[in-house]
């Protein structure tokens, strides 16, 4: 086990010195997916599942400068207010692509970073399904940190989706286009 770690540590600690960079975020959604209206035709409940996680790779480049593509997962659900209703859940894949600029150098470094990204829903067709393929803008700012070969960076990032993936026929179902999370990234 102590071999491990120590090669964990020293295989990161190279990588640290390496244009390319890898590791997991995790993280948790700061608004619901989805939208409810009570008082319609048809009422719904809805549950944003409160993580987001996934593998990242970083290139970087000089003068502070780096791009990052994420593969972030989550999940929601909802259900007509029926008794007899299914719940339909959906995993959502999203692939941010990002430009980042570290605004300082040293071993705690604030940073900006902007892009676009794309989402996939993985959901059986519904009637509320508008769209299983989404795109649009992401903007974030955070802080990383260097530990040695680690690096840990707590960051926000906010989604806005060119299309609402979800409405129901009444409108009292609808995803939200303007989404927040919180996200953490440990990597090399």
């Amino acid at each position: 086990m102590k071999k491990l770690i120590l090669f964990v540590v020293a295989t990161g600690a190279a990588l640290a010195q390496s244009p390319f960079g890898f590791g997991l975020k995790a993280g948790v959604p700061l608004s619901d997916a989805l939208s409810t209206t009570p008082g319609g035709a048809i009422n719904y409940f809805q549950s944003t599942h409160r993580y987001t996680i996934g593998p990242y790779a970083e290139f970087r480049l000089p003068s502070g400068f780096s791009v990052e593509l994420d593969a972030l997962y989550r999940s929601y659900s909802f259900r007509q207010a029926l008794s007899a209703a299914p719940t339909v859940s959906t995993g959502a894949w999203e692939f941010p692509l990002l430009a980042k600029k570290s605004l300082l150098g040293g071993p705690f470094q604030p940073y900006i970073e902007g892009g676009v990204a794309l989402s996939h829903l993985s959901v059986d067709d519904v009637l509320e399904l508008n769209h299983r393929n989404n795109y649009g803008i992401v903007l974030g700012a955070g802080v990383s940190l260097h530990l040695g070969g680690i690096r840990v960076a707590p960051e926000i990032r906010y989604n806005g989706w060119a299309f609402r993936s979800f409405s129901s026929p009444f409108g009292n179902l609808h995803s939200n286009r303007n989404q927040a999370t919180v996200l953490v990234g440990i990597g090399f």
